[in-house]
């Protein structure tokens, strides 16, 4: 009777009784004896739906989220229930909810804010970026290299794509329009959008999911514009050029257009279900011509980030390059796509990368 053993019974109980979120695929039953709810706790589960469940050896914990919350007296009483039923193996229950992330053109900023950061005169990596006729602003990621050599930018495809309908041949511009203002009054071109990765919406049980990327890319007009140095200061450093595999509790950190150099750590490795982000965002194709894309995206593989200190990433970082933190030697996990005060969603980079045959650009004016 293992936690993962445990974790399945509740996903089969939770499939069999209709209380499965649609986007949740299982490929094996678990045995549904070992699940303590009754027909009360369907019902309950019924209009919130369990969206994820969570198996933690080392603190014999078994966590469920829902898709909206629950009352703090059913939640007491779904994990007074768990604990009797599991007194000998000590396994504890935690109920909590978990709302699919949503992403739009809204931009925070946290402290002292200063949306574009140079080294040399170069516009450096983690500063403000965004369409050229759009009022947003992301942040680059970082310089590559297209299969014929040519130096391009890289970003969320949400911040430099529109979600795949922005027009190629876009200018990209730093800072971004909404960071344009007296202070910040030379907005740069630094290329034209070129290609984003696939990226689509609908249900897993209907779409493949396993290709969607947040990522799209654009032209360096001027190889001296730009620096694939990570921020700027006796804190930043070079673009790293290898790529770590993600595990939960590893250190990472990050340069970003709204909260600048922050520290975190991996909470959660999610490959088993496809996860959502809701997206909302315009672009324009003229003074009187424009389109909405608006819908649910899931992705296979999505990493979650807690903070330490203060939040990882805001609205604005989106794009932010998510590296190991290591002072010497640290590696690529990932680019953050939507964060929040206690939590940041990041995408594994290097299928991306792969798909659109981009190499990452290290020492590249540092």
């Amino acid at each position: 009777m293992t936690l993962p053993k445990v974790r399945l019974a509740i996903l089969t109980w939770a499939r069999r009784n209709g209380i499965l979120a649609e986007n949740m695929l299982l490929e094996d039953d678990g045995d549904v004896a070992m699940v303590p709810f009754d027909a009360e706790a369907v019902e309950y589960f019924r209009t919130r739906k369990i969206v994820r469940v969570e198996a933690d050896d080392s603190k014999k914990r078994i966590t469920i989220f829902s898709r909206r919350p629950i009352a703090l007296a059913k939640k007491k009483n779904l994990e007074k229930d768990f604990a009797e039923y599991y007194a000998v193996q000590r396994y504890r229950l935690v109920v909590d909810s978990s709302k699919p992330f949503k992403v739009d053109q809204a931009v925070q900023a946290y402290g002292r804010f200063d949306p574009v950061r140079y080294h040399k005169n170069t516009l450096c990596c983690g500063s403000s970026i965004g369409l050229g006729n759009l009022r947003n602003a992301g942040t680059l990621t970082a310089l590559v290299r297209d299969s014929h050599g040519e130096l391009c930018g890289l970003s969320c495809n949400h911040v430099v794509g529109g979600c795949s309908i922005a027009q190629p041949g876009t200018p990209i511009v730093s800072p971004g329009i909404q960071d344009v203002s007296v202070e910040h009054n030379r907005v740069k071109v630094l290329g034209d959008l070129i290609l984003p990765a696939h990226m689509s919406q609908g249900l897993p049980s209907v779409t493949t999911t396993g290709s969607n990327r947040d990522v799209a890319y654009f032209s360096i007009i001027n190889e001296k514009l730009v620096s694939s140095r990570q921020g700027t200061g006796p804190d930043s450093y070079d673009t790293p050029s290898t790529f770590a595999k993600a595990k939960v509790d590893m250190p990472v950190k990050k340069w970003g257009r709204s909260t600048s150099l922050t520290h975190g750590i991996i909470s959660h490795v999610g490959t088993s279900r496809p996860e959502p982000i809701e997206y909302n965002i315009t672009c324009y194709y003229g003074p009187m011509n424009s389109q909405v894309f608006k819908g649910t995206v899931y992705y296979d593989e999505v990493y979650e980030i807690s903070p330490v200190g203060k939040p990882f990433s805001l609205g604005g970082d989106s794009g932010a390059l998510v590296v190991t933190d290591d002072p010497k030697k640290p590696k690529i996990v990932g680019i953050v796509i939507a964060g929040e005060r206690t939590q940041s969603l990041v995408l594994p980079l290097k299928p991306a990368l792969a798909e659109l045959n981009l190499g990452i650009v290290s020492g590249h004016n540092f």
